[in-house]
């Protein structure tokens, strides 16, 4: 498939005689991994971490910081620019790629990069080495400077020290030995590590249909669960107070009463949690005689913050309420779930109380509260 697309697009640059003002870039996107391992092919049917000719092997597979996990081969095609058949030694990643074409374009690189031009390579001519090159994935780190490369494979094990002059394979711990290079490079990663940041979702729709694209093409099914029949509207409803919420990836309060069921509200859990109760505050706009809440839980793969137990107060001020006029368990379903209350129960302020969570942790989180009203 690659050859054939490949091809098709090279054809095309040739047809449009875009082929002689065109740098075409070809690269994987990570190492190889060991698919199909069997007993004649132990580094999987590709093998594609060993040398066919020499036998060499580069250890680790794709999703670690091994050379098998970080090497991969790239193609600089550019009829009358490059010249054929050269091999090049020099060492880029994918941000160089960026202030490369910035310099084809006669244009500055951000300052906020760290990419390296490599267009000097591209022409033969002398290039400007990486001081280092850093990695970090999934609490795994690793850092190359020159021929030496320091590796931890895991946040609990030990730093590892390689030569990859004499040692591409990665065979021969040099830590113990060289104390002084792993300290250095130890140095060098601690200084270039950033902490993760928290992501935001600002439409989940978007998200629903890539993922749908990728896995299938299949279409982005519309939530049956919500809205319930009967339930009265909550676009004049407004958040009074929430006692918990995580802003960073834009969980808010006021997501458990939007009519959007991808949205939900979720306690923070970004910079350490608050235990429960978690409280929310709703005015309704106007006194209102309840009949049922309806809740509904998050609605994607997670049950994470379901809520378990609940109180339900309801009162014509926002500052004070009485007992509970309702007390519920909520159960192990993405179905919403409808809590009766009294009759005759009056108010225009509410307050959600989350007492507990399905699977006995500290926070709470809720996708839709509905109202039933009854008609007086």
């Amino acid at each position: 498939m690659i050859d054939r697309n490949v091809g098709e697009l090279m054809a095309l640059l040739k047809e449009l005689k875009l082929d002689k003002n065109t740098l075409f870039l070809f690269s994987g996107d990570n190492g190889g991994n060991d698919y199909f391992v069997t007993k004649d092919a132990p580094r999987g049917v590709h093998s594609a971490n060993k040398n066919p000719k020499t036998g060499v092997e580069f250890r680790g597979i794709k999703g670690q910081l091994y050379e098998g996990g970080l090497r991969i081969p790239a193609l600089a095609w550019w009829p009358g620019k490059l010249a054929r058949g050269r091999t090049s030694e020099h060492l880029w990643y994918f941000p160089d790629v960026l202030p490369t074409l910035a310099a084809l374009a006669g244009a500055t690189a951000p300052k906020d990069t760290d990419g390296v031009s490599f267009l000097p390579e591209l022409y033969g001519k002398p290039q400007k080495p990486h001081e280092f090159l850093y990695w970090e994935i999934a609490g795994k780190t690793a850092v190359r400077q020159g021929d030496w490369k320091a590796i931890q494979p895991g946040k609990s094990t030990p730093w590892e020290l390689y030569d990859l002059a004499s040692d591409v394979s990665e065979a021969h711990n040099c830590a113990e030995d060289k104390p002084e290079i792993l300290a250095r490079l130890r140095a060098v990663a601690a200084q270039a590590h950033t902490p993760a940041r928290v992501g935001t979702y600002s439409r989940t729709d978007l998200h629903a249909r890539d993922r749908a694209a990728k896995f299938g093409n299949k279409p982005v099914e519309k939530n049956t669960n919500w809205p319930v029949p009967g339930l009265i509207s909550s676009k004049d409803w407004k958040l009074v107070r929430v006692s918990s919420e995580n802003v960073d990836n834009q969980k808010f309060g006021r997501n458990a009463f939007d009519n959007d069921p991808s949205t939900l509200w979720h306690t923070l859990f970004t910079g350490g949690t608050v235990p429960p109760p978690h409280e929310l505050v709703i005015d309704l706009g106007r006194e209102i005689t309840i009949q049922s809440f309806v809740c509904l839980v998050r609605q994607d793969a997670s049950w994470n913050g379901a809520i378990k137990d609940l109180e339900l107060c309801v009162s014509d001020s926002p500052e004070r309420f009485g007992p509970p006029v309702v007390k519920a368990t909520l159960k192990k379903t993405k179905a919403a779930q409808e809590v009766s209350c009294p009759p005759m129960t009056k108010g225009r302020y509410i307050l959600l109380r989350a007492l507990s969570e399905l699977n006995g942790n500290a926070f709470a989180s809720l996708a839709e509260l509905g109202i039933k009203a009854e008609r007086v």
